[in-house]
């Protein structure tokens, strides 16, 4: 072995893991593990995701360019115990969720609604949750500097959030993509 091993490429599995299985099984894993190797709940881009959330560890963040990545946001909504997934739906079906790369607007997916398997994270007695965002493959994001904005809109067309950040993606075999 020795100092030349090689980091682990972020498959496309990984990304659409990360994007399909964050509040429900893949944070169960994350929780309930000493490692979160291989975990869909992702440990802060480990597994790809690349969040919106300025001032979070993401903001700023260096990727790789072989890797697959899910830009992507999660809507959490809950209660007491009698918040029910009606309850949810109706709040999550009025949002609309925008998000821009380099000022272009990006096409994305939403998920389905989930129910959150750890709402007492959050304060919550019931929850349930949706990602939205896109796969990116590794062509779909150039070497450099990226900035990537998220809107979110109420039902009544109200803006309710907002926020961006800056990433960077390095070429093959430096920065990110090198050995850890």
């Amino acid at each position: 072995m020795g100092e030349s091993a090689t980091r682990r490429r972020i498959t496309r599995g990984d990304a659409t893991a990360v994007f399909e299985a964050f509040g429900n099984g893949g944070r169960t894993v994350l929780q309930h593990s000493q490692v979160a190797q291989a975990a869909p709940a992702d440990e802060v881009g480990s597994r790809g995701s690349i969040r919106p959330f300025s001032g979070s560890p993401w903001d700023g963040a260096a990727f790789c360019a072989d890797d697959w990545h899910v830009i992507l946001i999660a809507d959490i909504e809950g209660g007491d115990n009698s918040f029910s997934r009606q309850d949810a739906e109706d709040i999550m079906q009025g949002l609309t969720i925008s998000f821009s790369l380099d000022g272009n607007p990006l096409e994305t997916t939403r998920t389905a609604i989930r129910r959150f398997l750890d709402p007492r994270a959050f304060g919550l007695d019931a929850a349930y949750y949706f990602q939205q965002g896109r796969i990116m493959a590794p062509a779909d994001l150039s070497v450099g500097q990226h900035q990537l904005e998220v809107d979110v809109s109420d039902s009544t067309g109200q803006q309710t959030f907002h926020d961006a950040i800056t990433f960077t993606i390095d070429a093959s075999g430096t920065g990110a993509c090198t050995a850890t």
